[in-house]
């Protein structure tokens, strides 16, 4: 089997033993789901590199935009939290609309060909945790309620 193939193999076979409802990308090897964790709703990106098949790209993100004058301490937090050496890297990003901006948490594996699901399942768990940490701290309670209604209609 093919590293491609193995790492695919292990991404569908996680999605389904979780239960989770999930997309394929327009390109091989990207899948994409909703997780409902708190404080907020999650998009899950898993992509198999094209050019390093046996390599794992997570990118997670919260539905919902931030407003752009959070900017200096959005980025505050996520260089904190960078320094700190977490599971996922905080990146603050521009959106296509001036007024909000985004916040991604990322992280690259290198997916071995004797991965076991377990320990596959056990990694996505684990960065799917820490980007919920790290939202958690970007996303003060009072502020759920301000943050723009999400770009994308509720797909589950």
């Amino acid at each position: 089997m093919t590293s491609e193939g193995h790492c695919a193999s292990l991404i569908e076979r996680y999605l389904c033993t979780r239960g989770r409802r999930f997309f394929r990308g327009r390109h091989d090897g990207q899948y994409f789901f909703v997780a409902d964790t708190e404080p907020l709703r999650l998009y899950v990106h898993l992509e198999i590199s094209p050019e390093h098949h046996d390599v794992l790209t997570i990118r997670i993100t919260p539905v919902r935009f931030f407003p752009a004058v959070d900017r200096p301490r959005l980025t505050h937090v996520a260089d904190k939290w960078n320094t700190q050496n977490r599971q996922v890297i905080a990146i603050v990003h521009e959106s296509t609309d001036p007024q909000r901006i985004g916040v991604a948490a990322r992280r690259s594996q290198w997916m071995r060909n004797d991965v076991t699901l377990k320990d596959f399942s056990s990694f996505v768990d684990r960065i799917i945790a820490a980007a919920t940490d790290l939202f958690a701290e970007l996303t003060p309670d009072a502020e759920l309620s301000t943050m723009s209604p999400p770009l994308l209609r509720d797909a589950g």
